[in-house]
């Protein structure tokens, strides 16, 4: 039987591999583990380099969707750019909880002097997850900056001088160049810092991960947050006038939160001898509705589609809302209360409590050519402002597939929907949205719940709904929808105002991302991951047999809800299983009716992988036991 059992799940793995395969993430690496010691003097000679996994920056290319770019900066000079970036970048942990990154940069020109821009080097930001990055009333950590650079602070610098450390933003107790935080060395193929042909170098940097608070010995693995851009200036003997300077970047240029940030996955088992890398999953799949017929854009989330659509919470009161949120997001995800000025005489005024934090439900499904999205918003004081951080309302960030910004990368639109104070047009649509509305077949609603009032704190109101259908038309994808890929980010305002205006206040809550703040969630809509439609079923007082009706949301974290249809009232469980086809738990739903069935099953106590699951019945009547096909869930923590 245990024979047949590991047959059976070899073969479902099989015919399941090429369902699982999504597009490969551009916006995340491996950082494979090595117990080499490690020599930085920027050879990367060490065979465990050989080993690490690379990207490739090339100025003019896009080193990885969505928000990898370049540009030429107007402050280096007018040449055309004839010597352009290419360089490999790779990624090494050591087991001391070190982060090695290693630079392989082609350059003809290499060196710099004392002006803004004219300056050939790396500029690396690591989001920090200690205490030490908090601004006040906001969440997340602010990033720290390791900027190694040949941007000199006086004139004083000559033919073959090194670069130098410009600074750590964001840590106080980090000194630029601290061999014990943050070290870095440069080897040059040529004389730094005068007009002759110079080719190329290499770096090697060394940050200590403690200083951020990632632990890349954690049994279930830790993501590095991390986005650099490399500097390239060029001077060229006796062409004055060809002189120009260029960024190119992974993910994001800056030190700041702003654009996104890119991943680099680190694992204890995961090392420069266990051979290919664990394939990296999207953090959202969402779900394709074309058994299900469209729904009516009203603002009232009654159809059967929407139980069945991706579903995440959002509330100001983060607490563990927000560790259930995929990847990056439980750590990029945060929350703001803008500062006041009530009075207009030029100060800040002290912030008053927030006596209604919001809570909402988020839910995304597509259909044909259309993605759907609702907010279902918690709110005992709703009100309508012209002041933004005084709004109550949602933004829908995403990405348009069809336009690059300035800086050649991913364009993202705000799709904005505030409450208004019109009773005939109980919305304001801003941003980007009223040229959607205007010229594709996007419609939005807003559904004012219950007895709620707009603008009348005397009553206790309960909130609002927004519905959703984008026209991706609009934003640049094809009629297959191509790649199937989504980026996104949802933005919850809330204002409340009383008759005390010292009481008032204004918040702002985010999954992934705020507008200037923000890391994009990777997303799939999968044409495969079909929504079950639980029409069929009604009106079968008994199903004829013991049917698995899928899992949502999948990946998932850390708990999914399980349809299935019994066709007797029995004994239910649900067996787990890992990629070995070991089990891993047995969970009981209890004693149930002949029927449809959706329950909730928690994978807390599990680590992050691939799980396949059945549904077990013992038949109240006779006791015989019957198993449902086989399910495939992903757990990602």
């Amino acid at each position: 039987m245990r024979k047949f059992l590991h047959l059976f799940f070899a073969l479902l793995l099989i015919s399941s591999m090429s369902f699982a395969q999504y597009a490969k993430r551009q916006d995340a690496i491996w950082a494979r583990m090595t117990n080499e010691s490690m020599n930085l003097d920027g050879l990367l000679n060490e065979s465990s380099w050989a080993m690490a996994e690379s990207l490739h920056i090339v100025y003019g290319q896009s080193a990885g969707l969505p928000s990898s770019g370049w540009t030429q900066d107007p402050t280096g000079g007018p040449g055309a750019v004839t010597d352009p970036t290419d360089a490999i970048v790779k990624f090494l942990v050591t087991p001391d909880n070190y982060l090695y990154v290693g630079f392989v940069v082609a350059d003809s020109s290499v060196g710099g002097k004392n002006d803004w821009a004219n300056w050939d080097g790396i500029l690396m930001s690591i989001k920090s997850r200690t205490t030490e990055g908090y601004l006040v009333n906001y969440e997340p950590t602010t990033p720290f900056e390791y900027f190694y650079s040949f941007w000199y602070d006086n004139d004083s610098f000559g033919p073959g001088d090194p670069p130098v450390f410009r600074g750590i933003y964001g840590s106080n107790d980090v000194f630029p160049g601290d061999s014990v935080a943050f070290n870095a060395k440069m080897f040059v193929n040529g004389t730094t810092n005068d007009s002759l042909p110079d080719n190329g170098y290499s770096v090697e940097m060394m940050i200590n991960l403690d200083s951020v608070g990632v632990d890349v010995n954690n049994p279930d693995g830790d993501i590095i947050e991390l986005n650099f851009s490399i500097w390239d200036k060029d001077v060229f003997q006796g062409r004055p006038l060809d002189s120009y300077t260029t960024r190119t970047w992974w993910q994001s240029p800056w030190n700041s939160n702003a654009f996104n940030v890119g991943r680099v996955y680190v694992n204890p088992s995961v090392t420069v001898n266990s051979g290919s890398v664990p394939e990296i999953q999207p953090d959202v799949i969402i779900p394709n509705a074309a058994n299900h017929p469209a729904p009516n854009i009203d603002g009232i989330l009654d159809e059967e589609v929407w139980t069945g659509a991706y579903t995440f919470q959002m509330a100001w009161d983060l607490g563990n809302v927000r560790q259930t949120y995929p990847g990056v997001g439980k750590f990029r995800s945060g929350r703001f209360q803008p500062e006041r000025d009530l009075d207009g005489d030029g100060t800040v005024d002290p912030k008053a409590q927030v006596l209604d934090p919001v809570t909402a439900t988020i839910k995304a499904f597509f259909k044909d050519n259309f993605l759907y999205l609702a907010a279902d918003v918690d709110d005992k004081l709703v009100q309508a402002s012209n002041d933004y951080d005084f709004y109550d309302g949602v933004i829908f960030r995403l990405g348009d597939r069809g336009q690059l910004n300035g800086d050649n990368y991913t364009l993202f639109q705000h799709l904005s929907v505030m409450v208004s104070d019109n009773p005939d047009t109980p919305f304001v649509a801003l941003d980007y949205l009223p040229n959607m509305l205007d010229s594709s077949n996007t419609q939005v609603a807003l559904h004012l719940k219950g007895a709620t009032t707009v603008n009348n704190s005397a009553d206790v109101d309960e909130g609002y709904t927004i519905e959703m259908k984008v026209d991706l038309s609009y934003l640049g994808y094809p009629n297959d929808l191509g790649d199937n890929l989504l980026f996104w980010g949802v933005l919850l305002f809330d204002g409340d105002s009383f008759d005390d205006p010292l009481q008032n206040y204004g918040t702002r809550t985010w999954w992934f991302g705020e507008n200037y703040n923000w890391a994009t969630a990777w997303s799939v809509m999968d044409p495969n991951y079909v929504l079950v439609n639980i029409d069929d079923f009604k009106g079968k007082k008994i199903p004829n047999h013991l049917k698995l009706l899928g899992n949502y949301p999948n990946p998932f974290n850390p708990s999914t809800k399980i349809k299935f249809a019994t066709p007797v009232r029995g004994n239910v469980k649900i067996n787990v299983y890992n990629m070995l086809a070991q089990k891993v738990i047995t969970y009981g739903f209890g004693n149930l009716n002949a029927g449809i069935h959706e329950r909730n099953f928690d994978a807390s106590q599990l680590s992050s992988g691939v799980y396949f699951y059945t549904i077990q019945l013992e038949n109240g009547l006779d006791g015989k036991v019957i198993s449902s096909k086989i399910g495939k869930m992903v757990l990602i923590k």
